[in-house]
């Protein structure tokens, strides 16, 4: 049965991926920017579904593509970009090997990722040059501020680099959590995109998995009067390792309470 499971849906990933490099490839070029942000939404949506993941919305989201606003959330898939997409569509910051993956590279490219060499700190002034310059033009910016991902039942300390541009643009920033469990509401490792793992690993694992839920909390946004760079750091990483605790005590078998599907979230923020 979950041989079969997974051949469905890897085989589903692979003709939707292929439809997505088309998509950006021949239709993006034509199309408007408020049309290429639908078109990116739905498709990240669809993805979600053709992998099996069910995706649930806490707290109050963002619309389609807020102006000037900067969402930070703690990371543990590649997948991640996705689930955030498939809410608010967001320009990306991810490190400079995702640039390299096959074809989820190039989903990235064309949805306008800046892809940045943490180890190079003249990249990390390049790239909040570029989050500045996208922010002023009424973009949403999106990062993981951990610099890379864990298995979910930890956050690492965020790094305050790139937050820098929130103060010279006066970004408003919305914090997301991102927890992924099973249909009770249990904690699950079987996105988690760690260690060594390659991208058909990361694969395997997903499409074979069954009830696997993404849940996505909006916590309250914030602004960067009264903070430094280290201060709005901290308030950020403060609020999702605050609500990843409470989540880890609230126990295996009650879930948070006031979940929307995501269609019901699009709806109500459009």
């Amino acid at each position: 049965m979950r041989t079969w499971l997974r051949i469905h849906r890897l085989q589903q990933f692979i003709r939707h991926v292929i439809y997505g490099m088309l998509l950006v490839r021949f239709q993006f070029p034509r199309l408007n920017h408020a049309a290429r942000l639908n078109k990116t939404q739905a498709w990240s949506q669809q993805l979600a579904q053709k992998l099996g993941f069910t995706l649930k919305v806490f707290g109050q989201a963002t619309p389609l593509h807020p102006a000037n606003h900067l969402l930070l959330a703690n990371h543990i898939s590649w997948f991640d970009i996705f689930a955030i997409n498939s809410v608010t569509v967001a320009r990306f910051v991810a490190r400079a090997d995702v640039q390299s993956w096959p074809v989820i590279g190039m989903l990235c490219q064309g949805a306008g990722t800046v892809f940045i060499d943490r180890s190079k700190a003249r990249d990390t002034q390049r790239v909040n040059a570029s989050i500045s310059s996208a922010l002023n033009n009424q973009e949403c910016i999106a990062f993981f501020p951990e610099g890379t991902t864990s298995d979910g039942q930890a956050i690492r300390p965020f790094k305050a680099s790139l937050i820098q541009s929130a103060f010279e643009t006066n970004a408003t920033i919305q914090p997301i959590y991102l927890r992924y469990t099973n249909a009770t509401g249990q904690y699950v490792s079987d996105a988690a995109y760690i260690d060594d793992m390659s991208i058909v690993d990361s694969l395997w694992q997903i499409t074979g998995a069954q009830h696997l839920c993404i849940e996505l909390h909006f916590l309250t946004p914030i602004k960067p009067e009264g903070h430094d760079r280290r201060s709005l750091n901290k308030a950020v990483e403060t609020m999702i390792r605050a609500k990843h605790n409470s989540l880890q005590e609230i126990g295996a078998s009650q879930q948070p309470a006031s979940a929307q599907s995501v269609e019901e979230t699009v709806a109500s923020t459009m």
